[in-house]
């Protein structure tokens, strides 16, 4: 059975991430574990009312157990509710570990904490499973993935990233390739990875599969192919030549995350 987890931030019924963690837990017949998290900040433990405060709010979110019950029989869906409380990242990457896919809000939306990188970017990071993240303000409850769009570049993130998505491939309308892999040494290093025949042996057939152009601004090239298809997703592994390039130096991956307006699946 798939594993979903749904990091709910706003246990709420318009949520973007658990509207869309419902509507594929209710497609795919997956287990959705609905995760809230109520965040520690070891600076202020210390501060007088600190831990009253953290316990009232996992009261609080502990007490939500109902309306997610109520929310996965709506959706003929199984699953749990668990609230976690600890460091945000480290809570989320060390959970997701544990599903086929964890569902989030893109971060972009103004949250990004005062050290320049994001929870989501963070956990990602910190070798989570791969995830799911939209915009939030997806819009259609339904969240349907009809025209996908895969950004391949023959690395181990990128076919993680496949992998996590063939499900929703399986269902697609249209599935488009953009393939910017390069055999860099011939010879010497790994060959490019056979994609296409694994694609079919698991029943995937691309709608198109072109070369993706040169760019010095890869991350906005991916999007605006994206868009110019239509795409309901983007699929890519993190895109770079280390993580901590990709991430520190603000590259590809992060560039998508940050501006993207649709969803978007990304694996490390």
């Amino acid at each position: 059975m798939l594993e979903l987890l749904i990091n709910v931030k706003d246990t709420r019924d318009d949520d973007a991430a658990m509207q869309a963690g419902m509507a594929l837990a209710s497609r795919h017949h997956a287990y959705a574990t609905g995760l809230n998290i109520v965040e520690v900040y070891p600076s202020t433990m210390a501060m007088p009312d600190v831990a009253r405060v953290l316990e009232e709010e996992e009261e609080e979110a502990r007490a939500c157990d109902a309306w997610w019950g109520n929310t996965c029989r709506r959706n003929g869906v199984d699953g749990a509710w668990e609230v976690i409380r600890g460091i945000y990242a480290s809570v989320l990457a060390r959970r997701s570990c544990m599903a086929d896919l964890t569902v989030s809000r893109l971060p972009n939306g103004g949250d990004t904490p005062p050290n320049g990188m994001d929870h989501i970017s963070q956990a990602l990071l910190a070798s989570g499973s791969p995830m799911l993240l939209v915009p939030q303000t997806c819009g259609d409850p339904s969240f349907r993935l009809e025209r996908i769009l895969v950004a391949w570049n023959s690395t181990e993130p990128s076919m993680h990233a496949l992998r996590a998505a063939l499900p929703f491939l399986r269902d697609a309308t249209m599935v488009d390739m953009v393939d910017g892999s390069f055999d860099e040494l011939p010879g010497i290093a790994p060959p490019l990875l056979p994609v296409r025949d694994w694609l079919k042996r698991h029943h995937v057939t691309l709608s198109s599969l072109r070369d993706f152009p040169p760019s010095t601004h890869v991350g906005e090239a991916l999007l605006e192919q994206a868009y110019a298809a239509h795409a309901d997703l983007l699929v890519m592994g993190a895109w770079g030549h280390s993580r901590v390039s990709e991430w520190m130096l603000g590259g590809t991956t992060r560039h998508v995350l940050k501006h993207a307006k649709l969803p978007v699946l990304v694996a490390h």
